[in-house]
């Protein structure tokens, strides 16, 4: 999943926010105690707190794949923090706490999984709320402010969702935004050398072609002449064969300059990405002439990219792309978990099979984070 650190931020500021509000009536007990500590407060205290300290927690994790047992650890403790606050006070101060809880369930499991966490825990509050009688009139009291309770829970569910699903379409928006500015540079190159060669290949084929008839022409005429017109053929013959060698000049630049600049579209797949530090070793010009090779290269550092951002955990990726007289190596490492046991997928099974049509290898080094090593001949 995708870190989406703006959101995680204001989501623990909100809650901490609430949190601290709440530890307003915390404090009015201690009041009413005249500042003295007993068992029922100490409950209520804990509890106030534990809930503080697991909401933090489960903020600063969310968004990582390998979070997911510790997410539901988190929120049953966050649960039965609320249950014990209900049941310590006395009142329905815990639902207050649990609205907290309605809102990281959209960011921490799929819908399914949320509906049913949100259908269980409100059930136990709904059944807590039979022995909770001494703030309530009647239990036609309990009842309405349960059922309040129930739909504000279930709106502040539905906004997160909401916000969530936003987010994620944002993210993806961005990142294919950033791998078609990546590929709009390769395409403009590769019309760029495609034109050149059109051009070369015309004056090649026909300016090349009339001249080297036209030197023939004139070197036959200068043995059929004599006198002064022999020099103005002779003279006519060298311009002309003058004229030949710059045209070929030319149609040779032409096709020398077809080279793809694989290093600025390689820096536009690394601008604006989420929660990650970039740090690149990229020449100001990384050209390529072969264009196969600069597509799998680009593709390659696209999809090492984006596993980094949805699988590695990490905060920092390093990309370089180096060349020798034989070959062309990138580069691509973060400090995230590393693989561990997991398996290679559809993404890295294709982009081995990429490499492997280009004569190249492809190594990858799992300690302290993911270092991935392809390396291309030319």
């Amino acid at each position: 999943m995708v870190y989406r650190y703006s959101h995680i931020k204001l989501i623990r500021l909100a809650g901490l926010i609430i949190w601290l509000s709440l530890s307003i009536p915390v404090f009015l007990q201690f009041e009413t105690l005249n500042k003295t500590f007993n068992q029922t407060f100490n409950i209520y205290l804990a509890a106030h707190l534990g809930f503080g300290l697991v909401f933090w927690f489960v903020t600063s994790k969310m968004g990582q794949l390998s979070f997911k047992l510790k997410a539901w650890l988190s929120i049953t403790l966050l649960v039965f923090f609320v249950l014990v606050i209900n049941y310590i006070t006395d009142s329905a101060t815990g639902i207050f706490y649990a609205l907290i809880i309605s809102v990281l369930l959209a960011w921490l499991f799929p819908v399914k999984h949320s509906l049913f966490i949100l259908l269980i825990y409100n059930l136990l509050i709904g059944v807590q709320f039979n022995y909770l009688g001494s703030e309530f009139v009647s239990k036609t009291s309990q009842y309405v402010l349960f059922f309040i309770y129930l739909g504000v829970s279930v709106f502040s569910f539905i906004i997160s969702l909401v916000a969530y699903r936003q987010q994620n379409a944002k993210e993806e928006l961005r990142m294919l935004n950033t791998e078609l500015k990546a590929t709009q540079v390769l395409l403009a190159d590769s019309s760029r050398i495609n034109e050149r060669l059109r051009i070369s290949r015309e004056l090649h084929d026909l300016i090349g072609h009339h001249l080297t008839a036209l030197t023939l022409n004139l070197e036959a005429a200068s043995h059929m002449t004599e006198g002064k017109p022999q020099s103005y053929v002779k003279k006519a013959h060298s311009i002309a064969r003058l004229l030949l060698s710059d045209v070929r000049e030319v149609v040779g630049k032409f096709r020398q300059s077809g080279t793809l600049d694989l290093g600025l579209a390689v820096t536009e797949l690394l601008e604006g990405l989420p929660g990650l530090k970039v740090e690149k070793h990229i020449p100001e010009e990384f050209l390529v002439e072969d264009p196969k090779l600069a597509q799998t290269i680009l593709r390659c550092a696209q999809e090492l990219i984006t596993n980094t951002m949805k699988h590695a955990q990490a905060t920092i990726i390093h990309v370089s792309l180096n060349r020798t007289a034989t070959s062309v190596t990138l580069v691509v490492q973060d400090n995230g978990i590393g693989l561990g046991h997991a398996k290679a997928g559809n993404g890295m099974t294709g982009m081995a099979e990429r490499v492997k049509l280009l004569d190249g290898t492809y190594q990858c080094e799992s300690n302290k984070g993911l270092k991935s090593i392809l390396t291309f001949p030319i």
